[in-house]
């Protein structure tokens, strides 16, 4: 109980110095990766035939195969970017070279991609007569482009420092554990939309700068993590749900959720033959249920035809039914004729923290770091503005290896 009251109060002072520190500006150049701020690199666009490109503002062009410059300009520059067979061609043409990275060279340079704005730095890579368009930004400028887009409702100042706190540690591990991929999100799937769509919610803006930098660890590494509307009483781990092969927190119990399950309550019916379209199957028989055996929420539903079988993961089986209808994995199924019948309490993933019981605390008096140990047992917070060399696990190993490897090639700068 102690060392967890040392860990609260660890994180109270982090926070309030984070605060103090919200308005004060990244360092725009770094010549080492140790100083380089955590960055994310999200995929823009993939097997494109090309792309309306424009710098605002100076810009230098690098190869990253040498490492040199090839091209430079200081009052911008805007054309039709695309492959053909011997390059890549953005007004010049780039021949022999398969891959750019446009860099501004000024903190008030902007890049835009068809019209979309920018910051930071764009990758492009020329795959087979197609490119791939990648953005390299900031975590904390990635944060205020998708949180607007998943996070929604009034809620107290803690309980969204909270959420900016799970945002962070969720995208500073996709990036640590697919550091050696071309890319680590895809923007359509992280709801990502450039800096043009940014400051539309000051409340999140507040709440990621109030938090800048603070990131949850667990066994030693940034986690996979998230949060649900209401969990109906109980949630569930992360990796069970989600199927992830990397260790999370335990699922816990809420008493502030579970005292309202009733109120949750939801149902519905379908056609069979609707849903045997979603397994692509042509009828069903039967329905059997994965389920997280402390929470009882389901991971999957295998659908049987009387023959054959299909597994279904929940998100897929959500989406094919809608939010509007399968509001949570914390449901039942019973068949009858041609009529599925479903019912179920709680809405969200029921992972992470519960947005509910979350509020509850805080009109409680309960801050952001209690939260965040009642949802995330056994997890530490830390300040990390930028990547750590190497994060080795006694419980797990190595986990990963540098982010961004040693290399003799110069090492460019993030801006904004």
């Amino acid at each position: 109980m102690n060392f967890r009251k040392t860990l609260l109060t660890l994180f109270a002072c982090l926070l309030n110095f984070s605060f103090l520190q919200a308005h004060q500006s990244d360092i725009v150049a770094s010549t080492t990766e140790d100083q380089k701020p955590a960055t994310i690199k999200v995929l823009l666009h993939k097997d494109s035939t090309g792309a309306l490109l424009e710098a605002r503002g100076s810009f230098e062009v690098i190869n990253p195969e040498t490492g040199k410059r090839v091209s430079s300009g200081r009052n911008g520059k805007r054309f039709y970017l695309y492959p053909h067979k011997e390059g890549i061609k953005w007004g010049e043409d780039f021949l022999g070279i398969f891959q750019l990275q446009i860099i501004p060279t000024s903190p008030d340079t902007t890049l835009l991609v068809n019209g979309v704005q920018y910051s930071g730095v764009l990758e492009i890579y020329h795959v087979e007569e197609k490119l791939n368009i990648i953005n390299e930004v900031t975590v904390e400028n990635y944060l205020k482009s998708i949180l607007p887009q998943k996070f929604h409702g009034d809620y107290p100042e803690s309980v969204m420092d909270a959420v900016a706190i799970i945002a962070r540690t969720d995208a500073y591990y996709s990036a640590l554990f697919n550091h050696d991929a071309f890319w680590h999100v895809d923007a359509k799937e992280v709801c990502y939309e450039g800096v043009g769509l940014t400051c539309q919610n000051p409340a999140i803006d507040r709440s990621i700068e109030s938090t800048r930098h603070l990131v949850m660890t667990f066994e030693d590494q940034p986690f996979p993590s998230t949060w649900t509307e209401n969990c109906g009483g109980k949630t569930a781990p992360y990796q069970t749900i989600f199927r992830k092969n990397t260790p999370t927190p335990q699922g816990v119990d809420s008493v502030f959720a579970l005292a309202e399950r009733k109120d949750t309550h939801w149902a519905f019916t379908m056609n069979t033959q609707d849903l045997a379209k979603v397994a692509k199957i042509n009828r069903i028989t039967g329905i059997d249920l994965f389920v997280d055996h402390f929470s009882s929420k389901v991971y999957a539903v295998r659908i049987h035809d009387g023959v054959h079988t299909e597994d279904i993961d929940f998100l897929t089986l959500q989406k094919h039914i809608g939010e509007a209808k399968l509001k949570s994995n914390d449901f039942s199924v019973s068949l009858k004729g041609n009529i599925a019948s479903f019912e179920g309490y709680g809405v969200g993933s029921g992972t992470g923290l519960c947005l509910y019981s979350a509020s509850q605390m805080a009109e409680r008096g309960d801050d952001t770091p209690h939260m965040l140990a009642e949802f995330f047992p056994y997890t530490h917070i830390e300040k990390m503005r930028a990547y750590p060399e190497a994060i080795v696990s006694a419980n797990k190993g190595s986990f990963v290896s540098p982010k961004h490897k040693k290399a003799t090639q110069k090492k460019h700068r993030i801006l904004h």
